[in-house]
């Protein structure tokens, strides 16, 4: 980790260079008229780009490749509408491919291995900081399969701006650099970026009484009983909360977790030293209190008396346990893009060491899960039962049929003017229902009394009907497409830029989506409205990506 430590000056030299030039960014500006590659003619700024890469890589036109989607009707649809943009350059000769979830995801993360000649179609979830959106998948460390970079996109000074971002503390000098990112990630174009999500909720208004829609799709159900957020929710009759996911469970594991829908079925089970709450803002949770020592050390006060689900006492053991088990996993930058070393002071008080200065290190500690030292030691294996300290346990899972939690009567919260002590739902059912028209379906039926993410054509009909209420906030997710950047011809940018060009983002979003959600240049979502104001959006598009 060492080599990739970015000091102040460092820094300030970054600021002033311009990203563009050091990156050698394709234009068009200098290109004019209509090429032509033997038998295709360039029509057009993306065609001529897309013809310049090809000869660059020397590879005759129609170059034949896959799109590949995970199942479902709308990723289907998207997949076509691309398909006719690349296949009218007469550049490509594209089919499509549809997979089941999790083989999809399986094969994004084999696929450079493998050097799979596919586009992939996917969605990423980012979170509270601008670090979120653009780490993973493009730092050339996190190449898969130990990381998401699925493309094995390398670029130096994309990682320079990477680690200058998260070194940073001063939040003006945050907003410019990351400016400058998202301009060279659009101009390079190692993904397109189609369509920021919206966070959607819908849910029966006869049953559930003042559902909370928290933007992010990992924290879909923190509104049944989040007191670290002052939020929770009741039912106007029973007990049992019946609600859905649209994949199933793959991982129960923290360190494992590589899937939105894992998270989601995890989050009141596991708990973290602080939250984010539904506004954004940090919030104690198993810590109470917190100071920071110096540049890089943070002293850290546990809450006392809280209880894991199996019996044993949150110490600062576990605390330094939990962190330190990411090491070496699939998850290991979610810790150590920061982490050094932790020092137990007692039982209720850890003192955390980073080895560089780290801007996004409170909302960082919201993605590091605690847990007991029966999984830290190895003794339990938390893929056969999730155990943490959340106000709900594990109780089973039946594999693509549901996964249920019972509430946990031990939790440690005691109670306040906004939120009870003891949540009122005692079990919580996640119905795994893989098609929206069916989860649609048996939310209308009374089966379900919540659903999220549901077909965007219904969203205006459950608006207007007073049986249900629905929720919409922009959200931390966007759908993209991911060339395979260690493929020619899409090894050059000028091939992946022509194709972020040819994009029907608007008829993506309107026929699709029927409007729901918000057209992506860049990668960070507006819920971070500094990084990605609408005028910066608006400016970075009519640059680098609409045809003039």
């Amino acid at each position: 980790m060492a080599g990739n430590r970015v000091g102040p000056d460092e820094r300030s030299r970054l600021r002033r260079r311009s990203f563009l030039a050091r990156t050698g960014s394709v234009g068009v500006t200098g290109l004019a008229g209509c090429l032509s590659f033997h038998s295709v003619t360039a029509d057009g700024p993306a065609e001529e780009l897309i013809e310049s890469g090809f000869a660059t890589a020397d590879i005759e036109p129609p170059f034949e490749t896959t799109i590949a989607i995970a199942q479902g009707e709308e990723r289907s649809r998207l997949a076509q509408l691309l398909q006719d943009e690349l296949n009218g350059t007469g550049f490509f000769d594209v089919d499509i491919e549809s997979r089941e979830f999790g083989t999809h995801l399986e094969s994004m993360l084999a696929a450079a291995d493998t050097e799979e000649n596919a586009i992939f179609v996917a969605s990423w979830t980012g979170g509270w900081d601008p670090s979120n959106y653009v780490t993973m998948l493009f730092h050339s460390e996190n190449h898969t399969p130990n990381g998401l970079n699925v493309g094995h996109y390398t670029n130096e000074t994309v990682d320079e701006y990477i680690d200058a971002g998260l070194t940073e503390t001063e939040p003006d000098e945050r907003v410019e650099i990351y400016r400058a990112l998202q301009t060279g990630l659009v101009a390079d174009s190692p993904v397109s970026f189609v369509r920021f999500r919206e966070a959607t909720h819908v849910w029966d208004g006869d049953v559930v009484d003042d559902w909370r829609t928290y933007p992010l799709q990992p924290g879909s159900y923190y509104a049944v009983y989040a007191p670290w957020a002052g939020v929770y929710t009741d039912l106007e009759n029973g007990t049992e909360f019946v609600g859905d996911l649209e994949s199933d469970v793959t991982n129960y594991d923290p360190v494992k977790t590589n899937g939105t829908v894992s998270s989601q079925a995890t989050a009141l089970v596991y708990e973290q030293l602080v939250g984010v709450d539904f506004d954004g803002e940090v919030q104690p949770m198993l810590a109470t209190d917190w100071e920071q020592l110096d540049a890089t050390t943070y002293r850290f006060a546990l809450r006392e008396g809280v209880q894991f689900h199996n019996g044993e006492e949150l110490t600062a053991d576990h605390v330094k346990g939990s962190f330190e088990r990411y090491e070496g996993t699939t998850r290991e930058s979610d810790v150590y893009d920061w982490y050094e070393s932790s020092t137990v002071i007692d039982d209720h008080t850890i003192e955390i060491e980073c080895w560089r200065e780290y801007g996004p290190f409170e909302t960082a500690l919201f993605n590091v899960s605690i847990v007991p030292m029966a999984a830290i030691d190895g003794e339990h294996d938390l893929q056969t039962e999730a155990i943490g300290t959340g106000p709900y346990r594990f109780a089973e899972h039946e594999p693509d049929d549901y996964w249920r939690l019972r509430r946990f009567d031990d939790h440690w919260f005691a109670g306040d003017e906004t939120v009870p002590a003891t949540a009122p739902i005692e079990t919580v059912t996640l119905e795994i229902i893989t098609e929206q028209s069916s989860r649609q379906a048996a939310l209308e039926r009374g089966d379900l009394h919540f659903s999220y993410n549901l077909s965007p054509a219904s969203l205006g009909d459950f608006e207007a009907n007073d049986n249900y209420d629905v929720g919409r906030r922009v959200s931390g997710g966007f759908d993209m497409i991911l060339y395979p950047c260690y493929l020619p011809p899409f090894s050059e940018p000028s091939v992946r830029r022509g194709c972020n060009m040819l994009v029907p983002r608007e008829r993506i979003r309107t026929s699709i989506y029927h409007g729901v959600g918000q057209l992506a240049y860049t990668p960070i979502s507006p819920l971070l409205e500094e990084y990605a104001a609408e005028s910066f959006q608006e400016a970075i598009a009519d640059e680098y990506v609409h045809q003039h």
